[in-house]
């Protein structure tokens, strides 16, 4: 579940310093979706073209987190996520000033990275904003290439190519996907509420082979294991009602993959419009509604900055038989970023099928830090 309103108060500000006036609203570059397509019908995708940008919409992003091990036995989990947002839409009247700065543009990118150095116990995370503008920030299709200075993501037909580093860690990772992209909702289309307006795009990628490097202290570290790429673009977000999300992504040693965002309401009820995805081992998939799963909270985390967070999980689907343990590698994944939030690493135990099953998967907690 990617919602770019994580980023309002930052990118307030942002657009504040490019002179452009926020609409007034819950979503300051969103709330106000004129001259913006809307997510509002079920689409066909096409692929590579939709990994690549969808400039016509207020905003999107590309996310990856993925689990990585290397020769010694040492383990890593890793997040690399690249955010566009629109300040106005592309066809402004503005485009047609003439003699502007060079520095003038309508989109603004925001990227986070993150490290999980599980057995050094360490959680490193580093934030980047630029503007679309003098090659600091973009992305382009055919080939695919996302960038924010020299931090990137691109693909290079099958292969996919992600670098991003900070203080003490740097990854270079190629990743290959094990199967086709997974459309979520209804045929892609992923409704967050009960307002048309408010709903996306959304498409995954959740088994990716990986493998290629870590520096970490300036020690270079092989490493390979598996990533998760999510996808996402629309012009709308959550609504009123709705004050933040659970989003779990679980790769099961079964070969089967699950998708599940929980949207939390103002009243600390889930939202009707929570939805996921089943991945079967054999490449079926299956929609999961808000009645499909069970999430029950075991435990919670205080973070030092504040705000108290779910820290472990049981994770129940009835129809699938499916029923697991959900636990962090480390109890304090939660990213110094503006605004802040949750997202990290997990283990995962259970069974299926009265099978015993295991995993790994990573989650994301957003509205919980004060």
């Amino acid at each position: 579940m990617r919602i770019a309103c994580l980023l309002l108060a930052a990118l307030t500000t942002l657009v504040q310093a490019a002179h452009a006036q926020p609409p007034t609203g819950r979503l300051p570059f969103a709330a106000n979706s004129a001259g913006f397509e809307s997510a509002l019908a079920a689409r066909e995708f096409e692929f590579p073209r939709d990994h690549g940008p969808h400039v016509s919409f207020g905003h999107e992003w590309w996310y990856v987190t993925g689990h990585l091990h290397a020769p010694s036995g040492e383990r890593f989990g890793f997040e690399l996520t690249f955010f566009r947002v629109a300040l106005a839409p592309p066809d402004d009247a503005r485009d047609q000033a003439q003699g502007g700065s060079r520095w003038r543009t309508h989109q603004i990118y925001v990227a986070h990275f993150a490290v999980t150095d599980i057995d050094k116990g360490r959680f490193r995370s580093a934030e980047r904003f630029g503007r679309d503008a003098l090659g600091l920030a973009g992305a382009q299709s055919n080939p695919l290439h996302v960038w924010l200075r020299d931090w990137s993501m691109s693909a290079d037909g099958s292969t996919w190519h992600i670098h991003a580093s900070q203080a003490g860690y740097a990854l270079t990772l190629d990743m290959a996907a094990l199967a086709p992209p997974v459309l979520n909702g209804e045929r892609g289309l992923s409704q967050k509420s009960g307002s048309p307006g408010d709903a996306s795009y959304y498409y995954s990628i959740p088994r990716m082979t990986v493998h290629g490097q870590i520096l970490r202290d300036g020690q270079s570290i092989s490493v390979e294991g598996l990533s998760w790429l999510d996808r996402e673009w629309g012009s709308g977000g959550l609504s009123a009602q709705q004050t933040g999300w659970d989003w779990f992504a679980l790769q099961l040693s079964d070969g089967s993959t699950l998708m599940f965002y929980s949207l939390r309401r103002r009243d600390g009820q889930q939202d009707v419009h929570s939805a996921g995805t089943w991945v079967a081992e054999d490449g079926g998939v299956r929609a999961l509604a808000c009645d499909d799963v069970a999430i029950h909270v075991q435990s919670s985390w205080m973070s030092p900055r504040g705000g108290r967070y779910p820290a472990r999980w049981t994770l129940e689907v009835p129809a699938l038989a499916l029923s697991v343990d959900l636990r962090p590698v480390l109890p304090d994944q939660e990213l110094g970023t503006t605004p802040r939030y949750w997202e990290g690493a997990v283990a995962v135990s259970g069974t299926r099928d009265k099978k015993v099953v295991a995993g790994q998967g990573y989650i994301e907690l957003v509205g919980y830090a004060r």
